[in-house]
């Protein structure tokens, strides 16, 4: 299969610019599909199961929001997801604000990729984003994309890796107590 894809790809270099671009980009998109068709059940960050607190019986005081919270991970079929749905790492860890931020600046990110894609296609240019002012947009353009998923990944874990230390430590007490009994 690597041989294939090499020899795809030695061949795409002998085609001109535009193709040779249009078959560079079904590839990652093959294997983002791949990866997320056979992601569900895989883990991307290995835990023990002492890092999921098992409780005999719940904390009477304790919210539903708060059991929500203790029973979620971030999988790698979440964070396939949020390439897909901007903040859907930030929603899962129920940072709305943050989740809402992401979407805001992903979309200005495909907002500017449609203006430089528009002009390309409008001015008949033989060569893309030839002239230095295109070249900037779309550099930008690719950064809000990109910084935007990588802000909603890993903030929304370390919220969620966060909220749910705090949930534990708030109902350690009551734990101990009942284990003691």
């Amino acid at each position: 299969m690597l041989i294939i894809i090499f020899l795809d790809i030695v061949e795409i270099f002998k085609i001109n610019y535009t193709y040779r671009m249009k078959r560079l980009l079904i590839i990652p998109i093959f294997l983002t599909i791949l990866v997320t068709a056979f992601s569900q059940d895989l883990e991307l960050f290995n835990r023990s199961m002492d890092d999921r607190l098992l409780m005999p019986e719940l904390p009477i005081e304790m919210t539903i929001d708060e059991f929500q919270i203790l029973s979620r991970d971030i999988k790698l079929l979440d964070i396939t997801s949020g390439i897909a749905f901007p903040g859907y790492i930030s929603f899962k860890a129920k940072e709305h604000s943050a989740a809402y931020i992401a979407i805001a600046v992903r979309s200005v990110g495909y907002i500017g990729a449609a203006f430089e894609l528009y002009r390309y296609y409008d001015t008949g240019m033989k060569e893309p984003w030839s002239n230095e002012i295109d070249r900037n947009i779309m550099y930008g353009t690719i950064g809000l994309l990109l910084g935007s998923y990588i802000f909603d990944w890993l903030y929304g874990k370390t919220q969620l890796e966060l909220k749910q230390e705090e949930i534990r430590y708030k109902y350690r007490q009551e734990l101990l107590n009942q284990s003691s009994m």
